[in-house]
């Protein structure tokens, strides 16, 4: 018994210090993270390639090509367009603050009573470079000098893992099969077929959750951007793509969406109540859409979390991985619900949790069965009133 306490107190000491290696490690970790779920999510296609006869790196490098050129194609559409509106937007600036000043804050001041306010950008850049004589010295234009460097540095390394993580990508789905292979040879046999059955039910809600999820975040994001464009909004191509992927949090895409369309109507059309019932309109059937179509055919329940926990899983995700790990949160949580399922169904199976009593009347016989480890105890408590006086007069005597 000491040797079996032992054991366990130095595998779990072992799996704290894999842990505590893996956090410190980090930064070399989340791509080869990154790579392993885009060679999972790839990786049937690649097998059917496969099973047409064709040599398993070529299949793979048709895989990636037909990715590039699907991710360039898609590039040198929207470009123009988000560049088109990026200038737009710029342009539209000055209108924006003349807006302000001549329509809203006067609104405001008349409707609440308060003084009368105007931005005035002359004023607001005489004070920022005010603030930054007075504040910073020339050792804090050196720090702030060597931040901006850091910075650039920074921005390399992520570029650096961006073309890194294809690479490794590429190797793990070319060794795919001899990794999961020699993954299930750890598998203690006796432990073989509850493992692989963990593991299957992971791949199907993994698969159908991923899947789902960004098929949703794509339609959505198309008929956001396609509804706004509709209604006339200069920029509702962008504002539509990011209220798209930021529906990876549940309704967070849509207050998102409706406040940056809100406010980018207010700045092209002025307070035109129509445009604005137009806007109110476009996000009512996008989350008619989400709530009815996507959600439901292509979704559904398959991650079995709450709206608290996925906003809670990308928030942590975010700050341990930043985007990356937001990206894999959610996936990584899919995956986490169904082992704390087992977990468990597990526990409550173990001697710990035990089983409640029952209790059961059998022909004037109270029974008290408790169930526990395969073994029953019957606790019989004769209620005979014959039986009762027969020992009170053997007792007398």
């Amino acid at each position: 018994m000491q040797d079996q306490v032992l054991r366990r107190i130095f595998i779990l000491a072992g799996l704290a210090l894999l842990l505590w290696v893996l956090y410190l490690l980090k930064p070399i970790v989340i791509p080869f993270v990154g790579a392993f779920f885009i060679a999972y999510l790839f990786s049937p296609l690649v097998d059917v390639l496969v099973k047409i006869k064709l040599p398993r790196w070529l299949a793979i490098s048709i895989v990636f090509i037909g990715i590039g050129v699907t991710l360039t194609m898609v590039l040198w559409f929207l470009v123009p367009l988000i560049w088109k509106q990026l200038m737009y937007a710029r342009d539209s600036i000055p209108a924006g603050i003349h807006w302000i000043n001549a329509t809203f804050l006067p609104w405001v001041s008349h409707t609440f009573n308060v003084v009368p306010m105007e931005i005035d950008t002359e004023q607001i850049t005489k004070a920022f470079m005010d603030y930054i004589q007075t504040n910073y010295s020339a050792d804090s234009i050196q720090t702030m000098a060597l931040r901006v460097a850091q910075s650039g540095l920074n921005f390399i390394q992520l570029g650096g893992v961006v073309i890194l993580i294809p690479i490794i990508s590429f190797y793990f789905l070319l060794d795919w099969e001899r990794m999961l292979q020699s993954f299930r040879r750890l598998i203690p046999r006796p432990y073989e077929a509850s493992t692989l059955a963990i593991v299957r039910e992971c791949h199907s809600v993994l698969g159908a959750f991923v899947k789902g999820q960004f098929l949703v975040m794509l339609l959505l994001g198309i008929v956001y951007a396609v509804g706004l464009q509709l209604i006339g909004l200069e920029v509702g191509l962008i504002i539509g793509m990011i209220a798209g992927l930021a529906s990876i949090i549940p309704y967070l895409g849509f207050g998102v969406g409706i406040i940056a369309a809100v406010i980018a109507t207010l700045f092209q059309f002025g307070l035109d109540w129509t445009q604005l019932l137009l806007v109110g309109v476009v996000f009512m059937i996008g989350q008619m859409v989400e709530g009815y179509i996507l959600q439901p055919f292509l979704l559904g329940d398959k991650i079995g979390l709450s709206p608290v926990a996925v906003v809670f899983a990308v928030l942590a995700g975010a700050q341990l991985g930043g985007f990356l790990g937001m990206l894999i949160a959610l996936p990584v949580a899919a995956v986490i619900v169904v082992l704390l399922k087992h977990a468990r169904d597990n526990y409550e199976k173990s001697r710990l949790y035990g089983l409640p009593t029952e209790v059961v009347l059998v022909e004037g016989e109270t029974q008290h069965i408790n169930i526990e480890s395969g073994h029953v105890e019957l606790d019989i408590q004769i209620k005979n009133s014959q039986d009762t006086e027969t020992s009170n007069s053997n007792d007398l005597k």
